[in-house]
């Protein structure tokens, strides 16, 4: 329950308050002891306490009874709040906003430990209990009773994986807290392999590294946890021994419903089987001899268990449902408050556990984003995985354990702490990858040279110390709000690193200078390499401060009057920046191309060959030009985002001139401080130069000099040239066509309002971002 803070308070209520004032000074008036109230008003005291109090023995004993009395204010309470609108709340010098939260939490069920218990229906407040009471079975149970108890174990399970405690969730069930006392074989091996699944989840989860405490609540009840002790090896073998038998059980069961619904036990227990192995193998990939072997097994487990899902979600209702208005996710075996006097204070009281079918929908879902995240272990260089890494995280960032899992298999794949390949083979593999600098060919006769190799050493420790490249990849495990706060220090690193690079360039070029005084050609031409590392990372920066910038309208950060500064930075410096990098990236191929091309004939020339030679090698420029695009459709996406930010731009500044968007007062207003406070991560970088809120407006003003008419047509055409830029990618993603549909949209709504449109009404457009998150549907109300 939230309410608003009024400041200034109603006359009716001021009335109230002074009646009630009044009364209490006729009251003090007509009181015998002016400063006390009569003890006949003191109902809790009885005479011995009254005989005590006069005779002045308790005077100085504070803790017993206070001396002064109570008094029934319930119904002046109860209409002086009536007097209050729903949300508001009364201001007073001893009752301010603090008091009143902490008044509306009082007898709270989501906060107040001792609210909502039925008296006559105490839950049992032990296993132990629960067994000498009858509440539960230990053996014997039904097929449709297992069904019941492992959906709801099930449903649990999604509920802590969503950040809920694992006391108000999964050890409610009865069962988990003392597996081995139950008889039943099928119900036991269940609940063995979730109190091991806890564990290897927390294991993959710690380890990963990338859960805050909003995601995810790591420690639970560790002494229930402790009790046994886990043997995650185990539990296939176990749960694989229980399926045979009731297998072996259907066989010779003669009516079909009975074997049906004891098949739903075997396909539920399967399903635990695979989804378990598939889990603990992640966690066995850190030791694992083969990353791909590994990766196979637990794809084959994965799939396993998506074919099983659908054949649980049509036999949910054959299971025990949940009693209607009953907290408990099932009639047996869940005691729900059984842990809410062990809770510390401020723990949320009232969890809700999600209901069945959506906790299937939400496994189904999970076992598909593991089965993506396999796929990790292609990407061998820096730049392929950061892009499926911020593409996994668009997608997949809301589950903690599917992030973490894709941590894991990374990490695991390439091995950066176990020998495999260490992060400065990485990172160099990764350079060569992205632009392949001279220096880092070993075919090439300056790779060898002392001076270059110790450069490049001492370039790539440089990297590692400063763990921004690492950095970059894990921050894109954390949830999306938390990826912008932890973005905005990786900014600031890059900076150092840009330094460093450009050192590193022009010490190459200063040894090609030598090597060319020398008289020794081929060295200086190998090692004329341009800016290849400072546009490796001037890429990498660009790319995160467009992250940064752009994260702020996924999460709803940004007013709609600051749209308009926050579209021009990329319209006019970080997507050009970025287009501008992937081009010379691509000319720095090219131009190596070209020399490599220039080295085989000189080869061909002095070495003769026959005509079957000369063809093969006139076929080699054809292949290596098609290989030596890489970037193509990466840089037409990057086009087409700057001719979006441009229409954005040019349309936030017509409807602004229009007078359709609504600005805040100046009083309250100072869009200098809003405009270095959204860009205050880029303030110390030393490419690109900052940008002033001066030169800004300066800019702004020099727009704003259009007429509304003009700046309405100047972001039709960037829209359509947006438009035309999509329409040109073959084979086009679900991404670009939504962007495809914006700008045709927003094309027709800029024309329409340049025509004047509306030109009386001046409404606020809505802007929808449903489609895409960055960019709006511009609506027109």
């Amino acid at each position: 329950m939230h309410g608003t803070y009024v400041g200034e308070q109603p006359t009716d209520f001021q009335a109230a308050t002074a009646a009630a004032a009044a009364a209490a000074r006729e009251r003090e008036s007509n009181s015998n002891e002016p400063d006390e109230w009569s003890l006949s008003e003191c109902g809790f005291a009885d005479n011995d306490v009254q005989r005590a109090i006069r005779g002045g023995s308790a005077a100085e004993d504070i803790t017993q009874y206070p001396i002064h009395g109570w008094v029934d204010v319930t119904q002046e309470f109860h209409d002086a709040c009536a007097e209050l609108l729903p949300g508001e709340l009364a201001q007073d010098m001893l009752f301010g906003l603090f008091e009143a939260m902490s008044a509306i939490e009082i007898m709270d069920p989501k906060m107040d430990v001792g609210m909502g218990f039925d008296k006559f229906d105490l839950p049992p407040p032990s296993f132990e209990a629960a067994v000498a009471m009858g509440a539960i079975k230990l053996d014997g149970l039904e097929p449709a009773e297992l069904i019941g108890i492992f959906d709801a174990l099930f449903a649990c399970l999604v509920s802590w994986l969503e950040g809920n405690s694992m006391d108000q969730v999964l050890f409610t069930c009865l069962y988990l807290h003392a597996p081995s006392q139950i008889q039943d074989k099928p119900l036991r091996c269940f609940c063995i392999a979730v109190r091991n699944l806890i564990v290897v989840i927390k294991n993959i989860i710690i380890l990963a590294a990338v859960n805050e405490e909003e995601d995810f609540q790591l420690y639970g009840n560790s002494a229930l946890l402790g009790a046994e002790k886990a043997q995650p090896s185990t539990i296939a073998g176990l749960l694989k021994d229980v399926e045979d038998e009731l297998v072996r059980k259907c066989k010779q069961l003669p009516e079909a419903a009975e074997n049906q619904c004891l098949m739903a036990v075997v396909h539920r227990l399967r399903f635990m089987r695979h989804l378990f192995q598939a889990i603990y193998q992640v966690e066995l990939m850190v030791g694992a001899s083969s990353a791909e072997e590994a990766v196979n097994e637990i794809y084959k487990n994965l799939n396993v268990a998506s074919e099983l899902l659908p054949l649980i979600k049509r036999t949910i209702d054959r299971g025990t449902q949940p009693v209607e208005g009953s907290e408990a996710p099932n009639p047996m075996g869940f005691s729900p408050r059984i842990h809410d006097r062990s809770q510390p204070p401020t723990f949320p009281r009232s969890i809700k556990i999600r209901e069945r079918p959506a906790s299937y929908q939400f496994l189904e879902e999970m076992v598909a984003r593991f089965k993506y995240a396999c796929k990790v272990i292609r990407y061998k260089d820096y730049y392929s995985a950061l892009n499926f890494f911020i593409e996994y995280s668009r997608k997949s960032g809301h589950c903690i354990l599917s992030r973490s899992v894709l941590q894991s298999l990374f990490s695991s794949s390439i091995r950066l702490a176990h020998g495999k390949q260490s992060m400065k083979q990485f990172l160099r593999h990764s350079v060569m990858v992205f632009n392949s600098p001279p220096v880092l060919n070993p075919k090439h006769p300056v790779s060898s040279d002392p001076k270059v190799v110790q450069h490049l050493e001492t370039f790539f420790r440089y990297c590692i110390n400063m763990n921004t490249f690492n950095q970059f990849i894990r921050l894109c495990g954390f949830n999306r709000a938390r990826q912008r706060d932890k973005l905005a220090h990786l900014i600031e690193n890059f900076d150092p690193l840009q330094v460093d690079a450009a050192r590193l360039d022009s010490l190459m070029n200063q040894l090609a200078n030598e090597r060319a005084m020398e008289g020794n050609e081929s060295h200086a031409t190998a090692l004329k390499h341009s800016t290849y590392f400072s546009t490796w990372v001037l890429y990498n920066c660009f790319r995160a401060m467009l992250i940064y910038l752009m994260s702020g309208f996924e999460l709803e950060l940004y007013a709609v009057h600051e749209f308009l500064y926050i579209y021009w930075y990329p319209y006019e410096f970080l997507v050009g920046f970025l287009v501008s990098a992937l081009t010379r990236t691509e000319n720095l191929l090219l131009a190596q191309e070209e020399y490599a091309e220039h080295q085989s004939r000189i080869q061909s020339n002095s070495g003769g060959g026959g005509s079957g030679s000369k063809n093969r090698k006139a076929a080699k420029p054809k292949k290596n030009k098609k290989q030596q695009r890489p970037y193509r459709q990466e840089i037409v996406y990057y086009r087409a985002l700057l001719s979006l930010c441009g229409g954005m731009y040019k349309a936030m500044g017509a409807l602004t001139k229009d007078g359709r968007v609504r600005l805040p007062m100046s009083k309250f207003d100072n869009e200098e401080i809003r405009y270095n406070r959204r860009f205050s991560p880029f303030v110390p970088l030393t490419s690109p130069p900052p940008v002033s809120y001066a030169e800004f407006r300066n800019i702004r003003d020099h727009m704003m000099q259009n007429s509304a008419e003009d700046l309405y047509s100047y972001a039709a055409k960037y829209f359509d040239q947006a438009r035309n830029v999509l329409e040109s990618i073959q084979n086009p993603e679900q991404e670009i066509l939504d962007l495809l549909q914006i700008a045709r949209t927003n094309f027709v709504v800029m024309n329409v309002l340049g025509r004047g449109h509306q030109k009386e009404v001046k409404r606020q457009p809505e802007f929808d971002f449903s489609k895409h998150s960055y960019f709006p549907i511009i609506k027109i109300k």
